[in-house]
């Protein structure tokens, strides 16, 4: 190739990347940078070092029981599936013979509640064990739809079928009753008319309960 058109080519060249830089100034900017040391790192290049960052994972904090149930909360006992399973015991005709309400146990000593019925209709509840000589039921009956018609009748009994205790509480109102005896395969036998609830707590006396209690 000619001196003179090589020069002519060169200068053509440089017209047309000056008009390409005034046309699109940041075109010079989309040339990569070379860089001159040994290693590519920015940091090595720039001269300012890069941070190091710790990545810190924070368990999630454990939320708050606010309803806790203490070790010794009174047990809910329910009804029966299968009440055929027990002896047969007919409500005595007559339930006057149970009386009123017996003097309350917590005139000497405070009460410990460590099971309760809580139900609407009647039934026959499952088996219990109580281990405390000395207990209550202390009974509680709503109704307010029909309060003149409402009928309360209840009795408890040991594994054999012998009642132990009993309660009839006729309107709304409550009573309580002290049964005198402990073991196991007790259980209630409660017929209802127009009540809409009722609860019976089973309770003794502190005293009682820090002596017979399981495991003490």
């Amino acid at each position: 190739m000619d001196k003179g058109d090589l020069y002519t080519f060169v200068g053509g060249f440089v017209v047309i990347l000056l008009i390409a830089v005034i046309a699109n100034p940041g075109v010079l900017s989309k040339v990569p940078s070379l860089s001159f040391a040994g290693n590519n790192s920015p940091a090595q290049a720039t001269g300012v070092p890069t941070p190091q960052v710790t990545v810190v994972t924070v368990p999630p904090t454990p939320q708050a029981n606010l309803t806790p149930r203490p070790p010794d909360a009174p047990y809910r006992i329910f009804y029966s599936t299968n009440p055929f399973s027990y002896p047969v015991v007919h409500l005595p005709a007559n339930m006057e013979t149970f009386g009123a309400s017996d003097i309350s146990l917590r005139d000497a000593s405070p009460s410990v509640p460590f099971a309760y019925v809580d139900e609407s209709r009647g039934g026959i509840t499952q088996a219990f064990t109580v281990p405390y000589e000395v207990w209550a039921l202390n009974i509680s009956v709503t109704a307010d739809r029909q309060p003149q018609y409402a009928m309360f009748r209840m009795v408890v009994c040991d594994a054999k079928g012998n009642i132990l205790q009993g309660a009839e509480i006729q309107y709304p109102g409550t009573m309580y009753k002290v049964v005198r005896a402990s073991g196991p395969g007790m259980y209630m036998i409660i017929t209802t008319t127009s009540v809409d609830s009722f609860r019976i707590s089973l309770e003794t006396p502190l005293r009682i309960y820090q002596k017979d209690r399981p495991g003490t």
